[in-house]
Formats: C-alpha cells, structure tokens, sequence
C-alpha cells in the first residue's frame, strides 16, 4: 500500500466504493452505474480502481488520495456504511460512518 500511495503521491487515502449502499446486495446493472457516478464524482481526485471478493460478496472500489475526511463524506453521499483508511507505514483501518439514510425494502402490493 505504501508503494500505490506513493505512486499517487499521497501519504494516505481511503477505499471508498458506491457498490452494495447499506449492505445491501444489488444487481450487477445498478452497482456499475453507481460505480460510474462515484467515478464521475472523484474524477479530481488522484485514484487507483481495485476489485474485492470475500465469502460470496464482490465489489469494485476506489483508493481515493485524500484526506479520509473527505473520502467519508464521499461514502455516504454512496449510502456507505464503512471506508477503510490507509496511511504510509500504517496498517488500515475499517472506519464505521454514521448510518447512511437507509430506507426499508418497498413491499409489492397485490
């Protein structure tokens, strides 16, 4: 990590992604194109793109070079739940956010 923070010329960064907002799973359509707008929001900022898979959960994130003030700001406007921080010669961290505006799942009426 310290390497990719260098290479973007930050000494710490937050992955940050628009995939799954309230842990909740969505199809692959919808998180492409909110992986898009998460895109086209940070397109400012220097970035690298990375893919995490764990125990049947996939997503497409973004290691943001900024303040991971910023990147929290940016995660919840994604209804994120948690960024992970990352800082030269530092382990990362999981970073909670406040809970994201989450609405409960629509019922289909008969």
């Amino acid at each position: 990590m310290d390497a990719l923070l260098a290479r973007l010329g930050a000494a710490r960064g937050a992955f940050v992604t628009a995939w799954n907002p309230c842990s909740r799973a969505m199809p692959w359509g919808w998180n492409d194109r909110m992986g898009q707008r998460l895109r086209a929001a940070t397109r400012r900022i220097p970035r690298a793109e990375g893919w995490g898979r764990a125990r049947g959960w996939g997503e497409q994130h973004l290691l943001l070079a900024t303040d991971p003030r910023r990147a929290a700001v940016i995660a919840r406007r994604f209804r994120q739940n948690a960024i992970v921080v990352i800082r030269r010669g530092q382990k990362a961290r999981l970073v909670l956010l406040r809970a994201p505006q989450c609405s409960a799942p629509s019922r289909v009426s008969k």
